[in-house]
C-alpha cells in the first residue's frame, strides 16, 4: 500500500466538504420540493361581470353597481396578491390565493353613491373560486362590503382578459 501524503489527504477532505456535502444538500432539497406545487396563476386583467337583477336592494346595491363591468388588475407573487380596480373610488388592496380560492380586500376611498353605506369605511371584500381548466381562465364569487351584515354581496363572474381582447376593447 502506498502512503497518502498529508497534502493529498487534506485535498480529499476539502473536496468532500466543498463538493460532496453541497450535492447531498441539493439532492435533499430536490426530494423535499418534489411534493410542492405553485399556486394557480391569477396575474393579469380580469373583466368583472354581474347580473344587475342579483344586486342587493338599497344603498348596498347602488354601491356595488359601480363595479359592474369594471376591470380588476391582479399582480401576483407566489400566493400573495396586489389587487386594483379601474374605478377611482377604489384604492389598491391585497389578497391571497389559497388553492383555487382568491380572497382580497380593497379600501373604499369614496362612496360611489355619495351617501354613506354600511361598511363603506372598511372597504370591500372579493371572494372567488378560480377555474384553472378554462381558457381564458375565469372565476366566480361575491363582492361585498366588509363588516356589514345588513348588506348581502353581489355575485359576479370574471374572465381574464387576453392581450388581444384588451387591444380590441372587449
Amino acid at each position: 500500500m502506498r502512503h497518502v501524503s498529508p497534502a493529498n489527504r487534506h485535498f480529499v477532505v476539502a473536496y468532500i466538504l466543498l463538493v460532496g456535502l453541497p450535492l447531498l444538500g441539493l439532492a435533499g432539497v430536490l426530494r423535499f420540493g418534489r411534493g410542492l406545487s405553485a399556486p394557480i396563476s391569477v396575474s393579469g386583467v380580469w373583466k368583472l361581470g354581474a347580473d344587475g337583477a342579483l344586486l342587493p336592494a338599497g344603498k348596498c346595491g347602488k354601491g356595488l353597481a359601480s363595479l359592474q363591468n369594471a376591470l380588476l388588475t391582479i399582480s401576483q407573487s407566489g400566493k400573495e396578491l396586489i389587487v386594483s380596480v379601474n374605478n377611482e373610488s377604489l384604492a389598491i388592496g391585497s389578497g391571497v390565493m389559497e388553492g383555487t380560492t382568491l380572497k382580497a380586500t380593497l379600501p373604499l376611498l369614496e362612496t360611489p353613491t355619495k351617501e354613506p353605506i354600511c361598511g363603506s369605511d372598511n372597504g370591500i371584500m372579493l371572494t372567488a373560486t378560480v377555474d384553472p381548466k378554462l381558457d381564458p381562465r375565469s372565476m366566480q364569487g361575491t363582492i361585498s362590503f366588509r363588516e356589514c351584515d345588513s348588506c348581502s354581496g353581489m355575485k359576479y363572474r370574471a374572465v381574464r382578459q387576453t392581450h388581444s381582447s384588451r387591444v380590441e376593447g372587449n
